[in-house]
Formats: structure tokens, C-alpha cells, sequence
């Protein structure tokens, strides 16, 4: 059963990441040649306050406050 951990910075539309799950599923399947019904994708989101990039926060190396977050990639 192939597991797949995707690891993000919280802020992107809830469509967009059922998306992700369903393509990365699909590729997964059709790479290993598995069952879709096989394949688990986990999505986290993680507070751009807590996400470290060169020593400090996400939020402040981007530039960016949480609440901005949904236009960040």
C-alpha cells in the first residue's frame, strides 16, 4: 500500500488540495502499477509561523503575514 506524505504551507483553497490528492493518487497508481483503492495521500498544512526557511519563519522570510497566505505558493 503505497503512502504519500505531502507536507505544505497552510493557506491554499480546500478544492485545489483534494486536487493534489487525486492527481498525485492517480499518478501513484498508474507509476507502481496499483490499484488506485491502494494508494493513501496524507496532506498537512503547517501555520506559515511555523515553517522554517534559512532560520526563520515562512511568514517573515516571504514577506508575507498568515492572513496573506492564500496567494503564496
Amino acid at each position: 500500500m503505497p503512502f504519500v506524505r505531502i507536507d505544505l504551507v497552510r493557506g491554499r483553497d480546500k478544492a485545489v488540495l483534494m486536487l493534489l490528492v487525486e492527481e498525485v493518487s492517480r499518478t501513484v497508481a498508474r507509476t507502481l502499477d496499483t490499484p488506485i483503492d491502494r494508494v493513501r495521500v496524507l496532506v498537512s498544512e503547517v501555520d506559515p509561523d511555523l515553517w522554517g526557511i534559512g532560520g526563520v519563519p515562512y511568514s517573515v522570510a516571504r514577506g508575507s503575514s498568515s492572513s496573506q497566505e492564500g496567494s503564496q505558493p
